[in-house]
């Protein structure tokens, strides 16, 4: 509701400050001139920031010519130079088919506060230096293609935080729980997603609905979601290579900052 509010409060001023200087500038050239005056007085943030309080805490930048981007939370809007045009949706550059509104919106993603997360209620895979979170569901077939990538990163602790999403899976808390409280849980996790050997029923004291309500506080909404060790998150099956980039980038920042 407030991200819709926030458009409608800025389209609607747009609107209202369209039409008044429409009214009151009667031909082109002195348009020119009153924007060209604009421009000279003041640059386009200030000009955003004193006609739309609201975008105060916004992230502005140029984005294409004639065009700035306005990024705030998760929304995302593009506002022409002049304050007289609004977009909002995908902006797609035609030469490389790329999405502007696609990579501001993985610029900008939220990080995500891992201090909540309890490794307790995780199963856990591997040593290493570097750590990795995946929220997954052993129902989900891409969750288990993307196990077969965990398989192959090197020197990375994994944490399997078992999510089921009954919507879609309707047997997945039922298979999240024989894993869990089987003997070997590693061993069931694995041969259930690798080889396909399902687990015997079982019942037992265990973390999934933790793991769901802090799946919800993270708003995850699909399976598989992996998180970094800095709060960035990947939604979605990626090569192991990727993964491993990532995880070899955060590494050398924080060899850099203990330097």
């Amino acid at each position: 509701m407030k991200k819709n509010r926030y458009i409608t409060a800025i389209f609607l001023t747009l609107s209202c400050m369209v039409l008044a200087r429409s009214a009151e500038v009667t031909d082109t050239q002195t348009h020119r001139s009153l924007l060209s005056s604009d421009k000279a007085s003041s640059t386009f943030e200030d000009q955003l920031l004193t006609q739309f309080p609201s975008s105060v805490g916004s992230k502005i930048a140029p984005a294409f010519p004639g065009f700035h981007s306005v990024v705030k939370g998760t929304e995302i809007i593009f506002l022409s130079d002049d304050l007289s045009i609004l977009i909002k949706g995908e902006v797609v550059q035609l030469k490389d088919g790329k999405s502007l509104t696609a990579s501001l919106a993985n610029a900008n993603k939220p990080l995500l506060d891992i201090t909540k997360l309890d490794l307790k209620d995780a199963i856990e895979f591997g040593l290493g230096s570097k750590v990795v979170y995946v929220f997954t569901d052993p129902d989900c077939p891409y969750c288990k293609q993307l196990e077969f990538e965990l398989k192959k990163l090197s020197d990375t602790k994994v944490y399997i935080f078992l999510f089921p999403l009954i919507s879609l899976h309707p047997n997945a808390r039922m298979v999240a729980e024989a894993i869990w409280c089987a003997p070997d849980p590693k061993n069931a996790w694995r041969d259930y997603l690798l080889n396909g050997v399902k687990p015997k029923p079982a019942t037992c004291t265990n973390p999934i609905d933790r793991n769901l309500a802090i799946g919800q506080q993270f708003q995850i909404q699909g399976t598989p979601t992996i998180i970094f060790a800095d709060g960035s998150f990947i939604p979605g099956v990626v090569p192991a290579l990727r993964i491993q980039a990532k995880l070899d980038s955060l590494q050398l920042v924080k060899v850099g900052a203990s330097k």
